[in-house]
């Protein structure tokens, strides 16, 4: 049986530390007694139903939000020991949204993802409009650089916002429902995109997916959350179980093997007919 397409590219060394974690936003709570480890290297799905508390997870992770109990370790350190553009050397977010349709040429916006290594007067000692070249070319947006943003469908600004993040050479990458705006070809795309820069520079991914049968055929393992808390961790193999589905989502699931990767993928059994 073929193994999942985002096979597993891991050292031993923890990236992320998640230990006891739990927020606030007044009277709600968004997340309670959380404790996760992510290895370097590792491409984990976040899944679960809305309100369980998946974004909060990332914006902790990301360094915007600070738990209310708990601690966040990034590389083996306290998250609130690294200043701001240290984290952002070391950490990229891409929004569900990607990016707004502005005017700005596609070449400008991913230059905007050198901006953690520019100095006050925002220039860099390194070469970064060869790693933009090179980021540009490897996304097929090279032909398109000087065209601006908003004259681009949405899959394609999606792949420019792919395309800032990745000439931000980070270590981690934080997606939080990447494809939702998207068609199912350009989500297959953007999910092909991620696993092959993955792959070519060793980075760890965290994403938010809706789409389990997405997070099975690209993820190394996937955290499922529900009302704030992990219920379940595991490979898609493992976590992907119709009594695990139900659990978590309230839904009648009927489980079935991808022809090509005998990955789990789900269906849905209709409550009424």
């Amino acid at each position: 049986m073929s193994t999942n397409m985002g096979t597993s590219v891991t050292s031993n060394d923890p990236l992320i530390e998640v230990a006891g974690a739990g927020k606030m936003y007044g009277e709600h709570r968004a997340l309670h007694n959380v404790d996760w480890r992510v290895t370097e290297g590792e491409w984990w799905g976040v899944v679960g139903p809305n309100g369980s508390g998946k974004s909060t997870l990332l914006q902790l992770i990301a360094g915007t939000e600070q738990p209310g109990a708990g601690s966040i370790r990034i590389a083996g350190r306290e998250i609130t020991s690294y200043t701001r553009k240290d984290l952002s050397r070391m950490i990229a977010v891409l929004q569900q949204d990607g990016l707004p349709a502005i005017s700005y040429p596609v070449r400008d916006v991913v230059e905007m993802g050198r901006y953690p290594y520019q100095n006050w007067l925002g220039r860099e000692s390194a070469d970064g409009a060869a790693v933009v070249d090179r980021v540009l070319e490897e996304l097929g947006l090279t032909e398109m650089a000087d065209r601006p943003l908003d004259a681009l469908s949405g899959g394609q600004r999606q792949r420019v916002a792919l395309a800032k993040v990745m000439a931000q050479e980070p270590k981690l990458l934080l997606l939080d429902e990447p494809t939702t705006f998207l068609d199912i070809r350009y989500q297959l795309q953007f999910m092909e995109l991620l696993s092959s820069w993955r792959q070519k520079n060793k980075i760890t991914i965290v994403a938010v997916l809706h789409d389990l049968n997405l997070a099975a055929q690209f993820c190394d393992q996937i955290l499922a959350l529900r009302e704030g808390m992990c219920v379940s961790s595991g490979t898609p193999h493992s976590l992907m179980k119709e009594e695990n589905i139900r659990d978590i989502f309230r839904v009648n699931p009927a489980m079935v093997n991808h022809p090509d990767t005998g990955l789990p993928q789900l269906l849905l059994r209709r409550e009424h007919e």
